[in-house]
């Protein structure tokens, strides 16, 4: 009796481990088989991203104020400074010290912050891939607009990597060597020879002999050296484009404008289907602040604002195109008063004086604002280094933000499956619709949540694929869970054979 007793116990035991193995089989199964909750890319067929990035060299914040001041009073608003999102940029230097343009544009270019008058390099000479870099290595157009030199030093920081800012020919050299699609600015001396004069009848600037603006003309760029050619151009027979509108920088008033200058820009590098990256330089802001003439500083500002109203108004900036607009330091310690303070006079468009008064003729620490709108543009916020604009542009070629969902993930047809979608970050723009997609049911949708739940039954034993798609203006983004539906004994028994 005793041996049938025991063969009783090792056949149950044999049993048990069965079916031990069997569901674990089905569990290893079920773990490969089944699809993770993970965000998915944007769907293929969505339209380009595009990068707009305004920098108004030596534009702190005293100079956006004193501008509104002068064009909308104290009541109105600058385009720049209507934008949805803001923050403060600190815009040190490597050393922690007083950052110039090299400084500072390399760090917003390359996320990496190195050494006054450094180009888009570490102090040791290493080359920094820049925005505009990664923006072509996506298949992405590319284009610089300034009015100073096009080989100045905030173009320079997007497109060329040397050891001085002073290289002026040399980054010439490398920007068109880049294959940079429009650049548009001043700078002619520093494509053409010293024994050369180009439009504006000084002599070039290069020792080395060589014609740019004819080598660009050879290698398919259209060139143009005035306003009225510029207005001319058809933007769809024009695959890059050369525009140099002074021998240095450009001459007030500007011809062509900031504005007409931006929208030519965007009509030529649009056509892309893969988007587009455009910086566009109100360089001589810093200018005006170097000499403390607060009339061209506060003008150039204007002028940077009908450039940032132009690109928001062309059909080809929308919900896909991250704008910002920023600063690479402050010139000037500019001051305003609404009293006599010794300063500059001028009016509101109501008559309300106010006074304009600079503190030195150098850059200073303070912390620059920062506004933004469209794509990613939530990730403007608070304060935050200079290099922190990089990472914003990086992330905007992408999704920004992601999708999640937790909830039951095994149980027994009688069970109601409750599932719940998060989006994150908390900032991210809304509206936000989330669909629900189940094996079985009808596609489900909601509007304006950050978080969302939605339940399921199935009749019928298997596996079940849920899929959340979120959206936003700016993007489509998925997640799928899978759920287990199984019968009593597997769902009740699992987890003691399982001990």
């Amino acid at each position: 009796m005793l041996f049938y007793q025991k063969l009783t116990i090792r056949a149950a035991v044999l049993t048990i481990s069965m079916m031990k193995i069997r569901y674990l089989a089905c569990i290893l199964f079920f773990m490969i088989a089944l699809p993770a909750s993970r965000p998915a890319p944007v769907r293929a067929d969505g339209p380009p991203r595009n990068i707009i990035l305004f920098i108004g060299d030596g534009m702190g914040p005293n100079q956006r104020i004193a501008a509104q001041w002068l064009s909308v009073g104290q009541s109105g608003r600058l385009v720049m400074d209507a934008l949805p999102f803001a923050g403060f940029s600190q815009t040190a230097n490597l050393s922690g010290g007083l950052t110039d343009s090299a400084a500072g544009g390399t760090a917003i270019a390359t996320g990496f912050r190195t050494d006054n008058g450094v180009i888009s390099q570490t102090p040791d000479g290493q080359n920094l891939t820049t925005i505009l870099e990664t923006a072509q290595a996506r298949g992405m157009s590319v284009g610089l607009v300034t009015t100073t030199q096009i080989a100045h030093a905030t173009p320079a920081v997007f497109a060329a990597h040397v050891p001085s800012r002073r290289m002026m020919t040399g980054i010439a050299r490398q920007e068109l060597a880049a294959g940079v699609d429009v650049l548009l600015g001043g700078g002619e001396d520093d494509f053409l020879p010293i024994t050369q004069q180009g439009c504006y009848g000084r002599w070039g600037n290069r020792l080395d002999g060589r014609d740019l603006i004819a080598e660009a003309q050879a290698a398919g760029y259209t060139t143009v050296c005035t306003a009225a050619e510029l207005s001319a151009l058809d933007p769809a027979h024009t695959a890059k484009l050369l525009g140099l509108f002074a021998d240095a920088g450009m001459v007030r008033p500007f011809s062509p404008s900031p504005a007409e200058m931006t929208t030519a820009a965007i009509e030529v590098l649009s056509q892309n289907p893969n988007g587009f990256f455009l910086m566009v330089e109100g360089g001589q802001i810093d200018w005006a602040g170097h000499a403390n003439d607060a009339a061209n500083a506060l003008g150039d500002v204007l002028g940077l604002d009908a450039a940032i109203s132009a690109a928001l108004a062309h059909p080809a900036v929308d919900a896909q195109t991250l704008v910002i607009v920023a600063a690479d330091h402050e010139t000037g310690g500019m001051g305003l008063s609404l009293s006599d303070n010794g300063g500059a006079p001028f009016a509101m468009p109501n008559g309300t004086p106010f006074w304009v008064k600079w503190s030195t003729n150098h850059h200073t620490a303070v912390d620059i604002p920062v506004t933004a709108t469209g794509h990613c543009a939530n990730f403007v916020r608070d304060t935050f280094p200079n290099t922190t604009l990089h990472a914003v542009m990086t992330r905007a070629l992408d999704a920004c933000f992601s999708v999640s969902i937790s909830g039951q993930m095994m149980g027994i047809p009688t069970d109601s499956f409750t599932l719940t979608a998060v989006i994150s970050p908390a900032s991210t723009i809304q509206p936000i619709t989330i669909t629900w997609q189940a094996d079985g049911f009808s596609p489900v949708t909601h509007t304006g949540t950050l978080t969302d739940s939605a339940a399921f039954q199935w009749a019928s034993t298997g596996v079940h694929a849920v899929t959340v798609t979120a959206q936003n203006p700016g993007d489509t983004i998925s997640a799928t869970r899978s759920v287990i539906v199984a019968d009593r004994v597997f769902a009740v028994y699992m987890p003691l054979i399982l001990k």
